[in-house]
């Protein structure tokens, strides 16, 4: 099975004005990182068509309530998406908003698996009160709680999701299911692969596996320390192409010598589990 743990969608109607609007973001910053380049149109048909021909069978949206107002509607939109063919779906809450933590009862309810939090977007710090008290109610509930971490490509520092951050989150709240995307920490990686060994956490492969092909080595350092069973596939689609993220990932899992089974974790094994698509090991 191969699965896609980190992709974003929108609802129809705003897809158009919210990718748009995303790329207008990282203008500032095209120097540092290159132009963000959208890959797909933003919505379900666009995500399920390009996660077809890329060979996956399934993608995983990771939704971001941008806002402390209250989240139900994108949660709800979370769990129309968790129901259809190939598609599933984190919801999301915003650390600073009032109803947080009913609206993690609530999206529990609706069967959703975790939750995706945005430090730099959402404007916290990971290891601060407010994100504490929402990992821990998280993981009362059994769910997964993906961050966005290290830089991003559209935000000013200072970066609110390093590993020196997630260390004392996870000392905080030792119960969590915690997912660091972009390999532990977007451009920190040097720090990730220090401060790894001592991170019971998962990482993601996405938007760095095509795009930083000068870091596969120490890419490879940080899988081995993590264990394949820790690792996730991810593209970032639509600001990574699915089938040139789905290859290089291949190519640098065989390239680095990783066993057939170690590869079949990485690429779709060890999201069957979290999405209870696969028993537990």
């Amino acid at each position: 099975m191969r699965i896609d743990f980190h992709t974003h969608l929108f609802p129809e109607k705003i897809a158009q004005r919210a990718l748009a609007q995303l790329v207008e973001n990282t203008r500032p910053y095209v120097s540092k990182y290159g132009e963000a380049v959208p890959h797909t149109d933003g919505t379900v048909a666009g995500l399920t068509a390009s996660s077809r021909a890329a060979g996956l069978d399934i993608s995983v949206v990771m939704p971001s309530a941008t806002s402390p107002r209250p989240s139900q509607t994108i949660n709800n939109f979370a769990a129309q998406v968790d129901a259809l063919p190939g598609l599933r779906s984190f919801g999301s809450v915003h650390p600073h908003s009032p109803d947080a933590m009913a609206e993690l009862e609530r999206l529990a309810s609706l069967g959703l698996k975790g939750i995706k939090l945005h430090p730099e977007y959402q404007g916290f710090f990971a290891d601060s009160p407010e994100s504490v008290a929402v990992v821990k109610k998280a993981a009362s509930l059994g769910l997964w709680v993906l961050f966005h971490a290290g830089e991003d490509i559209g935000m000013p520092p200072p970066v609110h999701c390093t590993p020196a951050h997630a260390a004392r989150l996870c000392e905080a709240v030792p119960q969590a299911k915690i997912i660091l995307a972009h390999f532990g920490g977007y451009r920190l990686w040097a720090e990730v692969e220090r401060m790894l060994p001592s991170l019971p956490v998962y990482l993601d492969t996405s938007f760095c596996l095509p795009n930083e092909r000068g870091e596969w080595d120490r890419f490879a350092r940080i899988l081995r320390a993590a264990g394949p069973g820790r690792v996730l596939f991810g593209s970032d689609s639509p600001w990574g192409d699915q089938a040139q993220a789905l290859s290089a990932a291949q190519e640098f899992l065989e390239a680095y010598g990783f066993s057939g089974e170690e590869q079949d974790a990485v690429l779709g094994g060890n999201a069957a589990r979290i999405l209870g698509l696969a028993p537990e090991k």
